[in-house]
């Protein structure tokens, strides 16, 4: 059963990154990613909220500290990830976006071992260097397709990834903390739907603290630019990726959700899981640039995203 929430996650991955990709066109300065992803994560707290109620778990709402220290660290960086990757996007192909996220993967698997004695073992260890050669790979594609994306583009990519597999971190966190099923044998105990309400909730005030500075920041350059007029401009900017917004969404809720049911209800490990999922978006990925991006698969791709997904099986089989 667990493998099917596994599946339903890749799914909504693939939704949400086929949407993203289609978004970040529409980005023309860095307030609209700011703008594009609060309204995502409006959206995806509103949804939450709903599904605190259909689980009757309203009764949940007041958390202690250390739960919210710990969605409080989840939103941070679900922010960071959001903001990296609808910038890098634009200046990196979907396919090296993928792997450079699924080196992210490997951390909350490292961070477990060293906080909840989950053992990396050999077999483990070369499936992370498989990856990490995999990446560099692709960094020869990442150029021959996109042309070089300089220190900008690599920092935004290194940002997107340490954000993600730190989100992935923090539903370790919460699985061992705060359910049942923890190693750490904690008294309270939360609802999976009230951790990813949270996690949104916060990533929302984050990036509208983020969009404040930043326009801030401006009218300091600026002092000419009238509000209003910012305003008006932000607002038509969000019309035309509204609809792929929406998708994402729901997509994105829909996927951290189950993987929080996979770790939390079903107990798979973060060397499993979240270097699993990664593995499969390899695939869906591929296909999706070819499809729809017009990247070509190239004997380079092919043998990188070969190479990736090599190193994710022999994590996850041997």
């Amino acid at each position: 059963m667990v493998y099917l929430f596994v599946l339903l996650t890749l799914i909504f991955l693939s939704i949400k990154g086929f949407c993203g990709k289609k978004t970040s066109t529409c980005v023309q300065q860095v307030g609209d990613a700011f703008r594009f992803n609060i309204l995502r994560m409006l959206l995806c707290s509103l949804i939450g909220f709903v599904v605190v109620f259909m689980e009757g778990a309203q009764g949940s709402f007041a958390i202690d500290r250390g739960m919210l220290l710990i969605c409080l660290l989840a939103g941070v960086c679900n922010a960071m990830f959001l903001i990296g990757w609808i910038l890098a996007i634009r200046k990196n192909s979907m396919v090296t976006m993928d792997v450079s996220l699924t080196l992210g993967s490997i951390l909350p698997a490292v961070l477990c071992a060293w906080l909840f004695d989950e053992p990396i073992s050999l077999t483990k260890m070369i499936g992370f260097v498989l990856i990490l050669a995999a990446a560099g790979i692709l960094a020869g594609y990442n150029k021959s397709t996109k042309g070089s994306s300089g220190f900008g583009g690599l920092l935004l990519v290194v940002i997107a990834s340490v954000g993600e597999g730190l989100v992935s971190f923090t539903q370790q966190l919460y699985k061992q903390y705060y359910t049942e099923g923890g190693s750490v044998g904690a008294d309270t105990f939360y609802p999976k739907s009230i951790y990813n309400f949270y996690i949104y909730v916060f990533a929302t005030l984050v990036l509208i603290l983020c969009l404040v500075v930043y326009d801030l920041i401006n009218h300091i350059k600026k002092p000419t630019l009238r509000w209003t007029d910012e305003v008006k401009s932000g607002a038509r900017s969000l019309v035309g990726p509204l609809p792929y917004i929406v998708v994402m969404a729901v997509s994105m809720f829909a996927a951290t959700y189950f993987q929080t049911v996979a770790t939390g209800d079903y107990g798979m490990t973060s060397q499993v899981l979240y270097p699993l999922i990664k593995g499969g978006c390899l695939i869906t990925v591929n296909i999706t640039a070819m499809l729809f991006f017009g990247e070509k698969m190239t004997k380079r791709s092919v043998l990188g995203s070969a190479v990736a997904l090599v190193g994710v099986v022999v994590m996850n089989v041997f």
